[in-house]
């Protein structure tokens, strides 16, 4: 969160402006978990439903947020900043949580699975996420300077070089969760296991 701050200090939007980017992200990203639980609740009995409705959340999401690294008009930037956090946070409520309940047998599994879970995600974005973009952006600020012989770049061509890099390494890690979905549907076509059969018992209800 705190380098699309420092992108929208560079795009030049004031702080009024700013504020409203972060409440829209609140409002629009917890409109988004309740739509994703829905939604997930709602295709569980299709054939990888849930899959499904994470790979439509991560391709989804990643198509709005390049639309808004890459806007520089106000109402547009925050109109995809707020698609992003509706469409992109379906992964968890839809996915996630239900596989890794049904996978767990007991309280004492599906701990370990969450403590797993918590775990990896914050060593891989202490690792890939603000030290990696920061890294990246220093040396394109390098890099530029010293091919223009400028003393100093503009917010604009600042705010051009954080995008790029904020597309390049997003995108990366989402085709990266979006292909491991895609393993997830076929190992889960495979196995048959996990999909409830809605058609059992509706037979056992009429019964």
């Amino acid at each position: 969160m705190s380098f699309i701050l420092l992108l929208l200090e560079w795009k030049d939007f004031t702080r009024q402006q700013i504020i409203s980017f972060q409440i829209s992200a609140g409002v629009f990203g917890t409109l988004g978990a309740f739509l994703g639980g829905v939604l997930g609740d709602y295709f569980a009995f299709l054939p990888r439903g849930r899959i499904y409705i994470a790979l439509t959340s991560v391709i989804g999401g990643t198509i709005f947020y390049a639309l808004f690294l890459f806007s520089n008009a106000y109402h547009s930037a925050v109109f995809w900043y707020s698609m992003f956090h509706l469409w992109g946070g379906w992964t968890p409520a839809a996915t996630l949580r239900p596989i890794c309940a049904k996978l767990a047998q007991n309280a004492s599994e599906r701990a370990q699975i969450v403590a797993a879970w918590i775990l990896l995600e914050k060593t891989s974005s202490a690792i890939f996420g603000a030290p990696l973009v920061g890294f990246l952006t220093k040396r394109l600020f390098d890099a530029t300077n010293n091919a223009s012989d400028e003393v100093a770049l503009s917010n604009r061509e600042k705010a051009d070089a954080l995008a790029f890099n904020l597309f390049v390494l997003s995108t990366l890690f989402w085709f990266i969760c979006a292909y491991f979905f895609v393993l997830m549907a076929r190992a889960e076509a495979a196995d048959g296991s996990m999909t409830p059969k809605r058609h059992l018992t509706r037979k056992i209800s009429t019964v």
